[in-house]
């Protein structure tokens, strides 16, 4: 039987010693070696088959997060389309009260030339509402791998209009304090979706603590080494049973 290199110093010692020793000490020497021989053998598959069912495990540990930012990413697209549909909602309606409006004016004679450049106006204005969160909408979920330099400001004002009638149904008042624009250098719609989460928890909470008076106020500032991103609510904090676990 072939020893494993690392007994091959030991076999040299008990060989050397063999030479010198009686016959049937030498027999017994030589089945202690093979004895820990078949002990190392099995051990090698013991930590052989250990190590499988680890790096089994570790595949399945990778194949259960991609799940759960899956589901994550499903859950986000819903609400978002619901935050779309609440967005369309109101200029629709608009759109439809100015269709009655214009029959009714025209009917009672107040139609004119600048009766018609308001009215035009006013649709158009409507309409660009609707085609600005279809395009926020489309960007959002645009998918992105490659970081680029954006402005802070601008990408948390484009979250906040994707959940603006949504957040003004809940009496929620989002404040966004800064005066200038400050680029970084990241992935934009993932920064977005984080931006999202953490205010979506924060509507969460006050709908929970059925809290009054709801703000949510954002800032931002830079230094000369880092970017700082603030948001603050006054829905009552994370529970310390949360942050403990």
């Amino acid at each position: 039987m072939q020893l494993n290199s690392r007994m091959d110093p030991l076999k040299e010692l008990i060989d050397g010693l063999s030479k010198h020793c009686p016959g049937k000490l030498n027999e017994k020497i030589h089945k202690l070696i093979h004895y820990y021989e078949d002990r190392l053998t099995r051990s090698e598959k013991f930590l052989s088959h250990g190590n499988k069912q680890l790096h089994s495990i570790i595949e399945q540990k990778k194949q259960n997060e991609q799940i759960l930012e899956q589901q994550a990413k499903m859950a986000a697209m819903g609400e978002m389309m619901d935050a779309v549909a609440h967005q369309w909602k109101q200029p629709l309606n608009a759109l439809s009260m100015y269709s009655d409006l214009l029959k009714s004016d025209f009917n009672d004679k107040l139609v004119d030339e600048k009766y018609v450049e308001n009215f035009t106006d006013d649709i158009q204005e409507q309409i660009e509402h609707m085609v600005n969160t279809l395009t926020e909408f489309r960007n959002f979920f645009r998918p992105s791998k490659s970081a680029e330099l954006f402005g802070i400001k601008r990408s948390v004002v484009s979250v906040t209009l994707l959940v603006k009638d949504e957040f003004l149904r809940n009496n929620i008042n989002i404040s966004i304090d800064s005066d200038q624009e400050i680029l970084i250098n990241a992935i934009e719609n993932e920064f977005k979706h984080i931006i999202l989460n953490i205010i979506n928890n924060a509507k969460d909470a006050f709908n929970e603590n059925s809290t009054k008076e709801r703000q949510i106020h954002i800032s931002f500032k830079e230094d000369a080494f880092y970017v700082y991103l603030n948001i603050q609510d006054n829905a009552g904090g994370i529970p310390l049973h949360v942050i403990n676990d």
